[in-house]
């Protein structure tokens, strides 16, 4: 049975520095290392193909700062990239208008950030319901879907603690249930388990 593309990215390029417009094409698309240094830039993502097939788990690897969360940000238009191109089920997301990206971000990408994001004055419940508050998901709903989560995760009992009362683990718990809540098509975890123990 033949998966389709889900995500996809081709020769993307991230710089950071001053005067990157048209520095790639200048050098083909593959500037040296001197170039760049030259230019003041600095690659945060280079020259990065991919892509990720429906029902597939992608894990990338590297060393801190080489570049791992900035991809995960190109890749769900958090950050517009300098060059390359990134589909999601076969739409450019580098053409797009602002609309349909909020809409492909709401509902059909989860998102776990490696320092979670919690709103601090929202409790556990409020924080993992919010993704449906901004649906516009009725409220009865949407607290309910968040009690299911709540469970899965480990964290009866905490529904109205603030983010502050938690652990960290706890926290990035909060966090995974929230980028759950309206069961992405695709999840982007960006060391999504840094904060847990084994046994969790």
């Amino acid at each position: 049975m033949n998966r389709a593309v889900k995500v996809s990215c081709k020769n993307l390029w991230l710089l950071f520095g001053k005067k990157n417009a048209g520095f790639l094409a200048a050098h083909d698309y593959a500037p040296s290392d001197e170039a760049l240094a030259e230019a003041g830039l600095t690659a945060a993502v280079r020259d990065v193909s991919l892509d990720v097939l429906e029902g597939e788990i992608l894990v990338v690897m590297g060393l801190s700062g080489s570049g791992k969360s900035t991809l995960i940000r190109c890749l769900t238009r958090l950050i517009k990239p300098t060059a390359g191109q990134v589909t999601f089920d076969g739409l450019d997301l580098l053409t797009v208008s602002s609309r349909q990206l909020t809409e492909i971000r709401r509902h059909k990408m989860g998102m776990v950030f490696q320092h979670f994001g919690l709103l601090p004055h929202r409790t556990v419940l409020e924080n993992i319901a919010f993704p449906l508050e901004l649906q516009g998901i009725k409220k009865e709903v949407r607290l309910n879907t968040a009690r299911a989560l709540i469970e899965t995760v480990g964290l009866s009992g905490r529904e109205d603690d603030f983010p502050r009362q938690l652990s960290g683990g706890q926290q990035q718990r909060v966090g995974i249930a929230r980028s759950l809540v309206d069961e992405p098509e695709v999840w982007f975890l960006d060391e999504p388990f840094s904060a847990l123990d084994p046994l969790i």
